[in-house]
């Protein structure tokens, strides 16, 4: 099954900010979910985790497209 949801998840380690994506057949990521993520992305086990925000971006990943900018309609 195609991972129609993807996920930013931000958040600190050892005062750092990081993010990673997610990509899930799942419309919703619990907080347990996204910590694991997290826990697993992380290369120190013993790291100071905090912080951890997940957003949703439920749009398709176009890499023309970046985020934050106005794009004009095509046509």
């Amino acid at each position: 099954m195609a991972k129609h949801y993807r996920f930013l998840i931000s958040f600190i380690v050892d005062n750092e900010p990081k993010t990673i994506e997610h990509y899930s057949d799942s419309g919703a990521l619990s907080d347990e979910e996204a910590e694991l993520l997290v826990r697993k992305s992380v290369e120190k086990p013993d790291a100071n985790i905090t912080d951890i925000r997940v957003t949703g971006i439920h749009h398709p990943n176009n890499p023309k497209v970046h985020p934050g900018h106005y794009q004009q309609p095509e046509g």
